[in-house]
């Protein structure tokens, strides 16, 4: 019935739209028709559409020789989904026609409905209004993610934390590139409260990985590291029960209200100019608007609130203290855990007594320098005596791109052609590019300056920008440059009366015969 009003407006409009003067192409433009249903339409009569629509209400659906089947079993099964009847028509029919599974659900919704059957639904949650909580009693934290824009145009993956008092409903929130770790959560943690001006009582979470580890009828077991975070501060948690979300509604508002109005439209530049936007992004309207609930302005409610906070203090500690153990940095730049290695960057290693920071996220090894910078992610590995070796470690980082770029330029002498070999390789490599640069690198150390600058010109020259045809080209080139030295030592050296005698050797020619000779014999 639905389908065939939609129909019927449309037609009229179709009409209308004619009766006004537009073309079949500003129709179609206008209601976002296909021309040929609008011609079709304009053709029609409204007799010859009511006889259409009739057709249309009689015609055969696909799956309608499977009607009573399907029937039968949403009213053995009421509860059943769409996708069950397209396994059980699959496996109860081996020749079940090919349909989409778009087809099928709207064939079983087609069925409830024709032979009232609705989907059972479950008792309702029964709601109350919360009581108003005192001032500096709750905070609510929660997490979220987004895809953002950069500046060129690619999609950047951004996590954020948000933390937001119950009562006055001001919030912070904090961003990071990374996927959440608890060194995030706890940075992240002391920030909102320097924030806030002060710590709330009791925080209210979900049982995020990063903060629970397991729980049993109650019974919370905290990692590690927010356990030692928590003896600190002295703070009163609360966590919502699994998969209730609902319960910090407060909360669940703010994450939308960061995806929904602070971050849409947003291009990432980097992750200390997107939190310094958020810093303003608060100050200019999440915390300075009336509030749609309270009717309140927060931040004029956390003026009277943060008089009520307990006081902040910065930690006495940094932060990469309390999360993750500390591991001792092999002379391979490898760190050993639970039977595997695992690599580092080159140049972790700094002598006897360097150590790394190892935090366990799920199924993630997380290393990170004293100073709290991440500095490898590896998946972890089951086994025993596995190597797992993250290739980006094994290059040469300590110089940045373009540095390595410009001390390449100064081992050519033709200064115009080497930046365009450079930046040719550049353009045509963008992801391997060190890789390249690095490899002509170890071309040219220790050739001669004149093969070097012969190789690069015949590289210009016929627009060969790779590394591994530089490589080629000087090697011919030092190939001919030795076998010349060599046929030079050789005339040097050899007597007078041989080079003579072998000069005469080189020098002589072979009688030959004319074609008519051979013409004058077969004749």
């Amino acid at each position: 019935m639905r389908t065939q009003l939609k129909k019927l407006t449309m037609y009229n409009k179709v009409k209308e739209f004619a009766r006004e003067g537009l073309s079949i192409r500003q129709i179609s433009r206008k209601t976002g028709m296909d021309r040929v249903t609008v011609r079709k339409f304009l053709r029609m009569t409204d007799e010859e559409f009511s006889a259409f629509l009739a057709l249309q209400k009689r015609r055969l659906r696909k799956l309608q020789p499977y009607e009573q089947f399907v029937k039968d079993r949403v009213t053995d099964y009421p509860d059943c989904s769409a996708t069950q009847v397209e396994d059980w028509l699959k496996e109860h029919h081996p020749v079940f026609p090919e349909v989409t599974t778009r087809t099928i659900y709207s064939f079983v919704q087609w069925i409830r409905k024709a032979y009232d059957l609705p989907k059972p639904k479950g008792t309702p949650r029964a709601y109350h209004p919360v009581e108003q909580l005192p001032y500096g009693e709750q905070a609510q934290v929660d997490f979220g993610e987004y895809w953002m824009a950069s500046a060129d145009a690619c999609k950047v993956k951004v996590h954020f934390m948000i933390m937001l008092l119950s009562r006055s409903r001001r919030k912070f929130v904090s961003f990071s590139q990374q996927p959440i770790t608890t060194r995030f959560v706890l940075e992240a943690h002391e920030q909102a409260f320097s924030f806030f001006e002060g710590i709330p009582h009791t925080l209210v979470y979900d049982q995020d990985s990063t903060i629970v580890t397991d729980e049993n009828r109650g019974a919370i077991l905290y990692t590690e590291a927010f356990r030692k975070y928590l003896l600190h501060r002295s703070l009163k948690i609360h966590l919502c029960r699994k998969s209730d979300p609902e319960s910090k509604g407060k909360i669940e508002a703010g994450v939308k209200y960061v995806k929904y109005n602070f971050l849409p439209g947003r291009r990432f530049v980097n992750l200390e100019v997107l939190n310094q936007e958020a810093l303003l992004w608060l100050e200019r309207t999440a915390n300075a608007k009336e509030h749609a609930t309270t009717r309140l302005i927060p931040d004029a409610e956390w003026q009277v609130e943060k008089q009520h906070l307990r006081p902040f203090e910065p930690l006495p500690y940094p932060i990469s203290c309390t999360v993750g153990k500390e591991y001792h940095v092999r002379k391979d730049n490898t760190i050993s855990y639970r039977g595997n290695f695992y690599s580092l960057p080159v140049g972790t290693y700094a002598g006897p007594g360097t150590l790394v920071v190892l935090e366990v996220r799920q199924n993630t090894l997380c290393l990170y320098a004293q100073e709290g910078r991440l500095l490898a992610n590896h998946p972890i590995e089951s086994g025993k005596g596995t190597v797992v070796i993250n290739n980006n470690h094994r290059r040469d980082t300590s110089s940045k791109l373009r540095e390595l770029q410009d001390s390449l330029m100064l081992l050519f002498t033709n200064q115009e052609h080497a930046e365009r070999f450079l930046e040719s390789i550049h353009n045509r490599y963008p992801r391997y590019s060190r890789d390249q640069f690095l490899h002509v690198r170890n071309a040219i150390s220790g050739c001669q300056q004149k093969l070097i600058d012969d190789a690069l010109a015949h590289c210009v020259d016929h627009h060969l920008f790779s590394s591994g045809e530089f490589h080629d080209i000087l090697h011919h080139y030092r190939k001919q440059e030795e076998k010349q030295s060599h046929q030079a030592v050789f005339n040097t050296f050899r007597p007078k009366t041989l080079r003579s005698d072998m000069d005469r050797m080189l020098s002589f020619v072979p009688d030959s015969s004319g074609i008519t000779t051979y013409e004058n014999i077969f004749s």
